[in-house]
């Protein structure tokens, strides 16, 4: 009988959001009872990493709601086509028309209207009951409004009381008022929250315009559009109100003073024909173009169920990790503690997306596999072709490629930097074959998305770009914590700080080259503020200070000392190194007459070819002593020089 158009997307725009589209969600399920009748909800440009709007809702919506409701996600990849031509992130009239071309064919009626509206039948009557024997033509109903405090004190999972409460409260607190417009064609102030249609109509007429893409006036101009098919607008006054939950306490984009709208001389006023959008006929409703459909009443693989399926076998004991010096370059993951992290950042991706995955461990490469396959996504996971330790052969679904072709087909990349098993003896876990690969890895991605960057930031070149590539890529980091690691990758990779137990951390390439790094957040020793402490009488390693993985060149590695007492002649109270994997290659003593210098520098250099198949130099600094000096150092830069 009626499908009922909506449309949003999954952010905070304005106040309380989530408990009054609850509320409309489940008091418009209520009044439905014919079998085909069904709410589409367009999700419009949400991020692809979050789930849509009612999806982060679920656990609100009656079933009735989720029975009902068919869920349409418009990627941002589809708005990218009018981006440029409004200032708006959620697009009505083309949200709407991607519901309008998908609505059931079955269903006579169409009800545009919005996340915020409780119906309340005047005869006991449902909705689908009202619209059942009406005429052809086009219907409207006056805007009733609730104040907040009123709405925010109903209960949003019982959908029969709220509807009962407020048509009391609506004669009991004098809240039944109506606004008529003059206007024949809108009839009632604020069309656009009822505007029931025949399907056949908005098919006919092409739906909502979509040159309005500035804000307000969307529904006015089909009112306009439909009053020329019939010369009269119906209501349904005598059997329904429709009270609007008011939401003006905070101003949000659309009801600011100086909001820019839509221009209503040329697409209200100025309408003279039904058919004023046959510029539109072709395209209108995101035609041609796939969009997934989200259900909430079962059907779909969900994360829950992903996890479930491959983690096979639960946790024995808790696992424990010392925050401490003994951790350092040692700490390891279990994949199964991983993958809960991994896929969380994943799982709302569209299902044909495709993953370069640089990885040091095949274990964790096989259980992410079956999960992703699990979860539905059909998009290959591509790792180099020499990293021959992920498996021979590879896990279904995983694909060996060349590097230029990974980083040309992937949609998001995950690096995962676990110590292999097992690490030779004599040689450190980051000298391995395994993560020198990774941290190459980091390198050819941040350089290939900084070319990226250019381009995107040009208005000509960014079409020329495959449609995954005019977007920056997801990049995520696995065991990143207590390690070299996760100063390479935190130097280059613009992620949240997450908790280190969780082994994963995700973001996306920062703009700028490494030509100057400021490394001393990154040093591990012993901390004073902002400095570390050289303490006297303790010998060894005072500080290891990390850096990000290298492009050939020559490079100074400058420090600002601050000794606290004259010392004694001596040679090498202190030596500062340089070294590649685990081997020293550049080094400095630093002593002079006894007094260490304040400022102190050690140029090098280092060879090799600079391009996508440059083999990644890995390079941190160290400093010994011999247990002679009190001070402390507080800055540690390094810089590219020229030439």
């Amino acid at each position: 009988m009626i499908s009922v158009i909506l449309y949003g997307r999954n952010d905070s725009y304005g106040y309380n959001l989530h408990k009054r589209a609850a509320l409309s969600f489940n008091c418009i399920a209520e009044v439905l009872d014919a079998p085909d009748d069904e709410i589409l909800f367009v999700d419009y440009n949400t991020p692809d990493d979050f789930p849509t709007f009612p999806e982060a809702i679920r656990d609100t919506l009656s079933e009735q709601a989720k029975r009902k409701l068919r869920i349409l996600r418009v990627r941002p990849a589809h708005h990218r086509r009018f981006a440029k031509l409004s200032h708006l992130v959620a697009l009505e009239p083309v949200a709407r028309n991607a519901a309008v071309r998908r609505a059931n064919p079955a269903n006579r009626w169409l009800l545009s209207t919005n996340t915020d509206m409780i119906f309340v039948p005047r005869t006991g009557r449902s909705l689908s009951a009202i619209a059942a024997p009406l005429a052809d033509g086009y219907y409207h109903l006056s805007r009733l409004e609730i104040p907040e405090s009123l709405w925010e004190s109903l209960d949003r999972g019982d959908a029969a009381g709220t509807i009962a409460a407020v048509g009391r409260w609506g004669q009991q607190f004098h809240l039944n008022e109506i606004t008529e417009h003059e206007l024949e064609y809108l009839r009632y102030d604020a069309p656009g929250d009822f505007q029931l249609m025949l399907r056949a109509d908005a098919h006919r007429i092409w739906g909502f315009d979509e040159r309005m893409l500035l804000g307000y006036h969307v529904d006015s101009n089909i009112a306009a559009r439909l009053y020329q098919l019939y010369g009269h607008c119906g209501d349904v006054q005598d059997d329904l109100f429709g009270y609007h939950c008011d939401h003006t306490r905070q101003v949000t984009p659309a009801h600011r003073h100086d909001a820019v709208q839509n221009d209503a001389h040329k697409f209200v006023f100025g309408i003279d024909n039904a058919f004023d959008a046959r510029g539109q006929a072709e395209s209108w409703g995101l035609a041609g173009e796939t969009l997934e459909e989200v259900r909430l009443d079962g059907g779909r693989v969900t994360y829950l169920d992903a996890l479930t399926r491959t983690i096979t076998a639960p946790m024995g004991e808790p696992t424990r990790t010392v925050l401490g010096a003994v951790s350092l370059e040692k700490v390891d993951y279990d994949p199964r503690h991983v993958l809960p992290f991994l896929l969380d950042g994943l799982v709302e991706y569209p299902r044909d997306s495709v993953l370069g995955w640089f990885g040091s461990r095949a274990d964790t490469l096989a259980l992410f596999a079956a999960a992703w396959r699990t979860l539905g996504f059909t998009g290959a996971v591509l790792v180099p072709a020499q990293a021959s330790w992920l498996g021979q052969p590879l896990p279904e679904g995983v694909t060996a490629a060349t590097v230029n072709e990974l980083l040309a087909q992937a949609h998001m990349f995950v690096l995962d930097g676990g110590i292999p098993r097992p690490v030779p003896e004599g040689i450190a876990a980051a000298d391995t074959p395994e993560l020198r690969h990774v941290t190459r890895g980091l390198r050819l991605v941040v350089e290939d998305e900084r070319r990226l960057m250019k381009q995107r930031s040009d208005t000509a070149a960014i079409d020329t770009l495959p449609a995954h590539l005019r977007t920056p890529r997801r990049v995520i980091g696995i065991n990143g914590f207590l390690n070299m690691w996760e100063h390479q990758f935190s130097a280059r990779i613009g992620a949240a700080k997450s908790p280190g137990s969780t082994r994963v951390r995700q973001g996306f390439v920062l703009p700028g080259a490494d030509d100057s790094v400021d490394i001393l957040p990154a040093a591990i020793g012993e901390r004073v503020g902002n400095a570390i402490r050289i303490r006297p009488g303790r010998r060894g390693q005072v500080f290891v200070c990390p850096c990000v993985d290298l492009t050939p060149g020559r490079w100074r590695f400058a420090l600002t000392l601050t000794p606290q007492r004259r010392l004694r002649p001596r040679i090498g109270p202190l030596k500062l190194e340089v070294l590649r994997g685990s081997q020293p290659f550049a080094r400095r003593f630093l002593v002079a007459n006894g007094v260490l210098p304040q400022q102190v520098q050690l140029d090098f250099d280092l060879p090799g070819s600079s391009g996508a198949d440059a083999p990644g130099t890995d390079v941190m600094f160290r400093l010994h002593t011999i247990g002679m000096v009190e001070g402390q150092f507080s800055a540690a830069t390094l810089t590219r020089l020229a030439g």
